[in-house]
């Protein structure tokens, strides 16, 4: 799963990419266009080769057909998209259409990803996921860098106002009368 991940992560950056070409074409004549597109179809045609290697090493387990048979459905699924991505980039078009076929690329991906709190990893059949009868409503997307305790919970700390100079300077005594009154604010709300 961590290469469906980095695929996923590298899909959302094509998107961005793609957008940026399609805001810069006004700028560009049609050959410049073109030379600014190619790369990004010969992205796109490279995810979709890992996300076919991906289905790959799922069906080389032993019975991986059967067990991750939803998420090799949507990685077919996920293949096909990305294949007419690289078409409409290949022609070269980077607007709405070809947008639209990167996030459902991306959407497929975090489907493919989602968990399942009540399976152990695959099912197949009826009750994909590891045969619990739950359904998943976290996305990939909220795991992302978990790190290495998935579960805890950011420590509270103190984050000290910054000051910057702007505007015009103030006297010293009124600075400092200034940061007694703001320190005074800022020691009461933390007591309280």
């Amino acid at each position: 799963m961590l290469e469906i991940l980095k695929i996923l992560e590298k899909e959302i950056d094509l998107r961005d990419e793609t957008r940026t070409a399609q805001q810069a074409r006004p700028a560009l004549d049609a050959d410049a266009f073109a030379a600014r597109a190619a790369p990004l179809a010969d992205t796109q045609q490279s995810l979709g080769e890992r996300v076919q290697a991906v289905g790959e090493s799922i069906r080389d387990l032993p019975d991986g057909s059967r067990q991750f048979g939803r998420e090799l459905a949507l990685l077919d699924r996920v293949e096909q998209v990305m294949d007419e991505a690289t078409s409409l980039l290949q022609r070269p078009e980077t607007g709405p259409m070809t947008i639209a076929a990167e996030t459902e690329a991306i959407e497929l991906l975090l489907a493919a990803k989602r968990i399942n709190p009540n399976g152990g990893g695959g099912g197949g059949g009826s009750s994909p996921g590891g045969g619990g009868s739950g359904t998943t409503q976290q996305a990939a997307l909220a795991l992302l860098g978990e790190g290495t305790a998935p579960h805890a919970s950011p420590d509270s700390r103190e984050v000290a106002q910054g000051v910057g100079k702007s505007g015009r300077e103030l006297p010293e005594e009124f600075r400092f009368g200034l940061d007694t009154y703001f320190n005074t604010l800022e020691n009461e709300g933390l007591s309280r």
